[in-house]
């Protein structure tokens, strides 16, 4: 079964999914003590943009964002019911660019990695707050200057003990690929199977050695740096090299795409439509040989696989 706003549902009703998607963020990194807009201005804004990707056959979206970066279900669960769309929250923490525990909550920040470990967990077993919601995967963002900090370390080993307990996929933010082999470092130390974790932004640098060794592992690579791409050129080249590695099983897809955004007044933020990867990207990739059946493939069965809650001992 596969956690979503509207309670669990099985694997086989994921059917098209978009792995990495959002629909409100808060960069600014408050803790939604006091909103600054209302549920109703959220769905004026995205309900159409999810209309349309509804129209092009998208089933489920994976919304990754977790509490400090702006998750609120409320929005989550209004803008399911009205979409028809399954939306799949995250539990977990967001310690991405150069923010320095900026979108981190300060509680998270103060704890241990096993009493975060146990927010995480109770989420899952309990549900987040007292909505009974339960998240369907962990959400973190860690590496993006180079190195892995102690707070991202903390947060990372905190993910992976919810996962070895909980059997939810980690979902992990490494733009800068230099950071990875200290993220598989830790992971192993930790003694997570390699199927449960997710190198978000894989394509970020498109770094294919990195790319090729993780696959290898196990590790899944997700491409979902498309809903910002200039153009799509790097991809058709890319997804070819894993075909012929064998290593598609091991690819996802999303777009990073949306949302409703909680901003400084500096900082622009034009709404990424959820519908670019079935008006653009899929087209483009036909054109340079990439065989739909293989999107396909990524988009429906890869991302039931990577989502399915694996089996623990416990």
């Amino acid at each position: 079964m596969i956690n979503t706003v509207l309670g669990p549902i099985s694997e086989d009703e994921l059917v098209v999914t978009l792995m990495h998607e959002h629909i409100v963020v808060n960069i600014v990194g408050e803790e939604s003590s006091e909103k600054t807009y209302t549920t109703e201005d959220v769905l004026a804004y995205v309900l159409p943009y999810l209309m349309e990707a509804k129209e092009k056959n998208l089933q489920t979206i994976v919304e990754a964002t977790p509490l400090g970066l702006g998750r609120d279900l409320d929005v989550l669960v209004q803008c399911s019911m009205k979409s028809g769309i399954n939306i799949v929250t995250c539990t977990g923490a967001w310690e991405g660019m150069d923010y320095r525990g900026k979108c981190v909550p300060a509680t998270i920040k103060e704890m241990s990695i096993d009493e975060i470990a146990d927010v995480w967990i109770k989420e899952f077993e309990e549900g987040i707050d007292s909505t009974g919601i339960k998240p369907g995967f962990i959400k973190l963002a860690l590496g993006d200057e180079g190195k892995i900090f102690p707070l991202q370390e903390k947060l990372l080993r905190a993910a992976v003990r919810t996962s070895n307990k909980t059997g939810m996929v980690i979902q992990c933010h490494i733009f800068e690929s230099s950071s990875l082999p200290s993220a598989i470092r830790i992971i192993e130390e930790e003694k997570l199977p390699y199927d449960r974790f997710i190198w978000v932004h894989a394509d970020g640098q498109m770094d294919m050695e990195k790319i090729l060794e993780s696959g290898k592992k196990g590790i899944w690579m997700e491409f979902d740096c498309i809903g910002s791409a200039e153009d799509f050129s790097k991809y058709p080249p890319a997804i070819k090299i894993l075909l012929e590695e064998d290593l598609i099983e091991q690819l996802l897809f999303g777009q990073d795409s949306g949302s409703y955004w909680i901003k400084e007044e500096e900082e622009e933020w034009p709404m990424r439509p959820y519908a670019r990867f079935f008006n653009e990207f899929i087209p483009f990739c036909e054109k340079e040989g990439i065989d739909t059946e293989l999107i396909n493939k990524v988009i429906i069965e890869n991302s039931k696989r990577a989502l399915s809650i694996k089996h623990i001992n416990k």
